[in-house]
């Protein structure tokens, strides 16, 4: 029994080296996404202490991909495969730390057939660093309950991993109060919420959060006046987007390992850390994980903890449901792998001759809570096409020498900075643009209402005129639809 134990695992290790590679094969398919190209702009850019959408982690994640990999969409993706990899080997690990190698390796597969893992596996957002981060943090928790030392390591290294995930998805506060759970459910647990080890997770995680509140006082607190700083209330968004990143039967599976996880006293025992660790992750994630830009889906890191409670669940089932529970599983984790190919080609109705619309979007980035009305991933294309639009046009107008290049919005601004490729520095409306008196400029806008540029900005300049009006399309469907304007002669203004 031993001995068909271990042929399994090396089995499941050789199984994700070559998923691992596969994934890497699938990453120059689709253009960057906005929050990828915006990690691409900080670091070509030197904005390594921004927190504008992302945290500084990401750009540094990226800048070393495409350091090995190069600038395109392989390079700045380049480790999104390693980090799913490194995600399934720290689940492996906690799985068999609680449970046994047999749960492990169920938990490992029910991971790897997540649609939303899969989407993190393959692009590089916040969300692909939590997936590793939140886990880790997890496990060196777990290593340092079991340690007599107050001060063993164990919690500093959690405390590395609670601000890592604060330095990649600030805040960090469902992380952060999923530690304080671990902590505080547990009554023979409790007093290590006066710990020293405690404490200073604490403080890593509330040097970053400070580190973060002082930019955003310093630009106008951009994460408390966009409208993504408020909860999501209605339920069916909410709840539809679940379905579509964790698969309809293995969600409702999901709910019942929990329920499981409930009604067995499994809070009682150490194995409390997963529900501790899944409870304030997964209510964080239904109500402002639909704000998340596709295709982040960070939030739903409670889910690998739920993949675990499901191993468990389904690994000690009763004797005489056996078959019963074989073929279970074996449709939960085929339907799953279905749709998750799914997600990362979704031009596959298209193929089939099939009408399938590009989701809603507003500057230039689709609203998750109504995304799955209409294809999601149309934030990840159509973007070349873009700027090339945008370079004939520039061409056109006597080259870029003589002009720069203004976008409506942040997301269109960072897609062309990095798709036009000719040392233009595209700047958005918000820009500090004193560098740039005496040039004209063209402005891109994707509103199709837009008569020209905001009026604080269109009189900074001495004329505009509309030059160009395109439609980007993709697979026969619109993608966006781009004005373009001249804007003649940029004054700056008098302080």
């Amino acid at each position: 029994m031993r001995s068909t134990t271990m042929q399994r695992q090396r089995f499941l290790f050789a199984a994700l080296g070559l998923l691992t590679l596969w994934r890497w094969a699938l990453l120059p398919t689709l253009e960057l996404a906005p929050e990828e190209a915006l990690a691409v702009f900080c670091g070509q850019h030197g904005l390594w202490g921004s927190f504008f959408e992302i945290g500084p982690l990401v750009p540094l994640v990226v800048k070393l991909g495409m350091l090995i990999g190069g600038a395109g969409e392989f390079g700045v993706r380049f480790f999104a495969p390693l980090l799913a990899l490194v995600a399934s080997l720290l689940i492996w690990r906690l799985a068999r730390d609680l449970f046994d190698e047999q749960i492990a390796g169920w938990a490992v597969v029910i991971v790897n057939v997540l649609p939303a893992f899969n989407l993190a596996a393959v692009t590089l957002t916040p969300g692909t660093l939590a997936c590793v981060l939140v886990p880790a943090a997890a496990l060196c928790v777990r290593s340092a309950l079991l340690k007599a030392e107050v001060k063993h390591r164990a919690w500093w290294a959690a405390g590395a991993c609670v601000a890592g995930t604060a330095l990649a998805q600030p805040p960090a506060l469902a992380t952060m109060a999923a530690v304080m759970c671990v902590l505080g459910l547990s009554g023979q647990l409790r007093h290590h919420l006066h710990s020293s080890g405690f404490k200073g997770i604490l403080a890593a995680w509330s040097v970053v959060v400070l580190g973060w509140l002082i930019w955003q006082g310093g630009h106008g607190w951009p994460a408390f006046a966009a409208w993504h700083c408020l909860p999501e209330w209605r339920v069916i968004p909410n709840l539809l987007r679940w379905i579509v990143l964790a698969s309809p039967l293995l969600l409702v599976l999901f709910a019942l390992a929990v329920r499981t996880g409930f009604t067995s006293g499994m809070l009682q025992t150490h194995r409390s850390l997963l529900l501790a660790m899944l409870l304030p992750l997964a209510g964080t994630d239904f109500f402002y994980g639909p704000h998340e830009i596709w295709p982040d889906t960070g939030g739903v890191v409670w889910m690998l903890f739920a993949a675990m409670l499901l191993a468990h669940r389904s690994t000690v089932a009763r004797t005489g449901v056996i078959e019963q529970k074989i073929s279970l599983r074996t449709i939960t984790i085929v339907l799953a792998a279905l749709q998750s190919a799914f997600l990362l080609q979704t031009d596959l109705p298209r193929t089939l001759g099939l009408t399938w619309r590009f989701s809603r979007s507003a500057g230039g980035v689709s609203d998750f809570a109504h995304a799955f009305s209409g294809d999601p991933s149309k934030t990840m294309r159509g973007w070349r096409e873009s700027a090339r639009v945008v370079s004939g046009v520039l061409e056109q107008a006597g080259g870029a020498g003589a002009w720069f290049v203004l976008a409506g919005d942040w997301a269109l601004a960072v897609e062309l900075d990095h798709y036009l490729g000719q040392g233009l520095t595209v700047q958005s409306p918000a820009s500090d643009l004193s560098g740039f008196a005496g040039r004209s400029a063209l402005f891109v806008t994707e509103d199709r209402g837009a008569g020209g540029l905001p009026d604080a900005l269109k009189k900074r300049f001495q004329r505009t005129e509309l030059l160009s009006v395109a439609r980007v399309m993709h697979a026969g469907n619109e993608v966006r639809w781009l004005k373009i304007f001249a804007c003649h002669d940029y004054r700056a203004p008098d302080f």
